[in-house]
């Protein structure tokens, strides 16, 4: 990942497939389906969707945090990273194990597992280079004396009890393998109707989501059954292991610690007559449920560079970053698609192309724009404004004339559209000629102070992760490109007299405001105007249309409100009630952090503050539902209960320490 944004989203979604992958994300998190990417919101329970059915697994073994002190206090010897034998008592511990007091551990023994008892006393001598096990009278458990291994499975453990620990899921195949092979000597082999399972149980999903994906890094599919579905019943989730392929990868590359469990397993293989079940890198899952959620929540949003495309706990989901908007587009339309991140140094010929110096022999200018700038239909150039002035001097004109001039040649280019990106706004005569070209223009704030921490934290998890990149070709196409240039004639046959006249006074209102539209921007918005009311289903504008004047009028961050206020004061429209709440809710937004820090502080000035955060509340919630129900708007409307229950969830913890107070 390249990029991640934090922010908090008040709507959630979570779906759950029958093989038992869940994932919960925003409402327009886009997941592949046989009909195309489609966003979690309008997903339905029997939609197939993209699994994957192997995953790629680290390359490096995970080094155990502060393992050198340990070994230095304890005097031992023991593995930096995490290895194959740690891995396997580790899984067997995560399953049967605890810890007794500060200097023991407990690992649960079944009456007929003698042989089975020796090989984990073997591993846990040899993990703790200590002798010091034996097993207890009448309660079936190996008991281990050593501080050494206590306090090295406290760090191998994850912090969050019930699931698969972190180490594990940043190590090698043949670590996690070994871990499985642990923690599978806890499961039962089952035969039902004729074809043998493999059935591992947690009281915790968690737990057995992430074995699924371990189970994933060997090329083996499991289900995750919850506990209503139980094979028998169960009290408890159930992760099952079937089908010839499966189970038989399952006996090659993982098996049991004990050779029992491993030659039954086989028996039942050999003896079932079962259909071959070949397993490919890709699948189709069926969505089971989906699940919306309400409530604030962080969300984590990041970039894969290439393919924008990633997994998420075995689904295939995609960015819905910038340059992953604009790639993704032009993969809908079927588009050449040109992307470059432009700075100071940039050549032109990195941009559009190198000279051709065969013909340059010949006495003949030629460029060879094949995979460039000129080359391409739909386009995106980050940090844009970084370019040096031989560069943006011929954006000048390709932008406004779609022709490029190159000193001895005028080549005419195919370019649809071109997105920019930018950190700041220029200031520069020969620049803001480039910056007048972009008609739309839309600013997006960084990630906000209180969530830096959470930034550095997923950022460095997901550095951690190795990269999936994967080759995809899913045929959907929305729209081709000359059925958009088709659209675009629509354009003017679509009716503006009703609304020229406003437009014209909206424009006189901009500038009495101090915004300034060129000419070519004035003249251009009436193709946004008709754009907006085309895609609204309307040949002709209305004053709504004009709404989108927002994009086009706007030179920076302080134009925004300015704009915003002309817009709301002009246009007979639920602008303004949509700008009013939304403001509303952003304080709120920021409140809600402010209450939860001083949550758990027992204070009369804490108290104080919240009795009069009460107050304020209940004439927020009184004029929230003043303005829906003057609007009477069905956007107005849905924004307005969101902040109702955003204002409910600040009010139940302000009201429970103003009680416990009073």
């Amino acid at each position: 990942a390249t990029e991640l944004h934090v922010y908090d989203v008040r709507e959630t979604y979570e779906i759950i497939t029958e093989k038992g992958f869940r994932v919960r994300g925003t409402a327009n998190h886009p997941v592949m389906t046989r009909h195309g990417w489609v966003e979690l919101r309008n997903l339905r329970s029997g939609d197939e969707v993209r699994i994957l059915t192997r995953l790629p697994s680290p390359q490096h073994y995970a080094v155990i945090p502060h393992v050198d002190r340990l070994n230095v206090k304890y005097g031992r010897e023991g593995s930096k990273v995490l290895d194959e034998k740690t891995a396997e008592l580790l899984g067997f511990f995560s399953v049967r194990g605890s810890f007794l007091n500060k200097e023991t551990i407990g690992l649960e023994m079944k009456s007929n597992e003698t042989a089975l008892l020796r090989k984990v006393k073997s591993v846990v001598e040899d993990v703790s280079e200590s002798d010091e096990c034996f097993v207890t009278s009448g309660r079936g458990m190996l008991v281990c004396v050593s501080a050494y291994l206590v306090r090295l499975l406290e760090l191998l453990s994850d912090p969050v009890s019930g699931r698969v620990p972190k180490l594990v899921l940043s190590s090698p195949s043949k670590v996690s393998e070994a871990f499985l092979r642990g923690v599978f000597e806890s499961a039962e082999v089952v035969l039902g109707g004729g074809e043998p399972y493999l059935v591992l149980r947690s009281e915790s999903r968690a737990f057995l989501e992430g074995i699924q994906l371990l189970l994933l890094r060997s090329g083996i599919l499991s289900s995750i059954l919850d506990c209503e579905k139980g094979l028998n019943g169960c009290k408890s989730h159930e992760l099952v292991v079937s089908g010839e392929k499966n189970l038989s990868v399952f006996l090659s590359r993982v098996g049991f610690i004990s050779e029992s469990k491993s030659r039954e397993l086989t028996s039942l293989i050999r003896l079932g007559e079962l259909g071959e079940d070949p397993i490919s890198d890709f699948g189709w899952d069926v969505v089971k449920s989906v699940k919306r959620f309400e409530g604030l929540v962080r969300v984590y949003d990041f970039h894969v560079p290439g393919t924008h495309s990633f997994f998420t706990n075995g689904l295939l989901s995609h960015n819905t970053a910038k340059s992953a908007l604009v790639r993704r587009a032009a993969e809908l339309l079927n588009a050449k698609f040109f992307k470059y991140l432009l700075t100071r140094y940039t050549e032109p010929s990195e941009l559009f192309g190198p000279l051709d110096i065969r013909a340059l022999e010949e006495g003949r200018y030629v460029r060879l724009t094949a995979g460039k700038l000129p080359d391409a239909q739909i386009a995106f150039l980050d940090e844009i404004f970084k370019a040096n002035s031989a560069i943006l001097n011929a954006l000048n004109t390709l932008l406004q004339e779609r022709i490029l001039y190159d000193g001895f040649t005028e080549l005419r280019v195919d370019l649809w559209t071109l997105f920019g990106a930018s950190n700041e706004v220029p200031e520069d005569p020969e620049i803001q000629s480039v910056y007048d070209r972009f008609l739309l223009r839309h600013f997006v704030r960084p990630v906000q102070e209180d969530m830096w921490r959470n930034l550095l934290r997923a950022s460095w998890e997901l550095e951690k992760q190795s990269s999936l990149s994967l080759k995809r070709d899913d045929g959907s196409r929305l729209i081709s490109i000359d059925e958009i240039k088709k659209i675009n004639e629509k354009l003017f046959e679509v009716d503006l007299s009703g609304v020229e006249g406003k437009l014209l006074r909206l424009f006189a209102a901009l500038e009495s405001r101090g915004i300034h539209l060129t000419d070519r921007r004035k003249g251009k918005s009436l193709k946004i105007v008709a754009a907006n009311a085309l895609l609204s289903g309307r040949m002709h504008a209305v004053e709504e249309d004009l709404l989108a004047i927002r994009y086009v009028a706007v030179r920076d961050w302080e134009d925004v409100e300015k704009v915003s206020a002309v817009l709301a004061e002009e246009l007979r429209t639920p602008f303004k009630y949509v700008r009013e709440l939304s403001e509303i809710r952003a304080n709120l937004r920021e409140l809600y952090q402010y209450v939860k820090s001083l949550e758990g502080i027992e204070s009369s000035f804490v108290t104080a503050k919240f009795e009069n955060i009460e107050r304020e509340l209940e004439i927020t919630k009184a004029k929230v539902i003043n303005i829906i129900r003057d609007s009477q708007d069905s956007q107005v409307l849905r924004l307005g209960e969101d902040v109702l229950h955003l204002i409910s969830s600040i009010m139940e913890i302000v009201s429970k320490k103003v009680g416990k107070v009073g």
